[in-house]
């Protein structure tokens, strides 16, 4: 995102095409450890950070980092979990969607997550997996939101990365899984479940005892995420 540093260019030219000055790096780390012939231990730690710079408001959209997903923490729809404890919309339909309005990607600038997977040949070849999940996105600046109706801005959790708070920001999931290995491909069917949601308010983040597995999502119940996927998450 350094190159137009050596181009004399303008944020956005004559014919409205934009460009950006960032910087971003990002380190993925994994380690397979074999326990016994037919049993595996799976690690990864994920990090990275991005940020714009000089005369670029943002980054490219698809710089941003994202976390939840079939490869990320499965307990969240793909690109839903954070950013920090940042509070979505709360849902319509409650009864139908969960108590959150999922519909909006939510981007950040920092990203931490890490996986811990116990992987078993169960039969043939069919293997199963249980698996934990932890992470979130930041932002570098605070999202701040306004009230529609009156223009105000409202408090509605915090986005922005900071040493102190980061860790009480981090969601947690658990899940299990089964993978199929037709030899050219394998397939992946994960079932994702939170076990602690940093948007929901202190005091009421541990959220595993409120897990329904099947509509209707009633009472504030927390939807269970099934993903489905190609090849290991990591």
């Amino acid at each position: 995102g350094t190159i137009f540093n050596f181009i004399d260019t303008k944020p956005v030219d004559d014919q409205g095409l934009q460009t950006f000055k960032y910087l971003r790096g990002n380190v993925d780390l994994r380690q397979i450890t074999s326990l016994t012939k037919v049993t595996s231990l799976a690690f990864r730690l994920n990090g990275g950070v991005a940020y714009s710079y000089a005369s670029s408001p943002s980054l490219p959209y698809e710089k941003f980092f994202f976390a939840g997903g079939s490869n990320s923490v499965r307990a969240w729809r793909p690109r839903r979990l954070g950013p920090g404890s940042f509070r979505p919309n709360f849902s319509a339909d409650p009864d139908a969607d969960g108590i959150y309005d999922y519909n909006i990607e939510q981007p950040g600038e920092v990203l931490l997550e890490a996986s811990i997977e116990l992987r078993n040949k169960l039969f043939g070849f069919v293997e199963g997996a249980v698996f934990i999940d932890a992470g979130n996105v930041w932002t570098i600046e605070e999202r701040l939101k306004t009230d529609p109706e009156t223009s105000l801005i409202i408090q509605n959790g915090n986005s922005k990365f900071n040493v102190k708070t980061f860790a009480e920001e981090i969601g947690v999931g658990t899940g299990f899984g089964l993978r199929f290995d037709f030899t050219f491909l394998i397939l992946r069917f994960d079932v994702g479940i939170k076990v602690y949601d940093p948007a929901r308010i202190e005091g009421q983040r541990f959220v595993l005892d409120d897990v329904k597995f099947f509509k209707p999502f009633t009472n504030g119940k927390e939807p269970v995420i099934y993903n489905v996927g190609i090849g290991y998450p990591f």
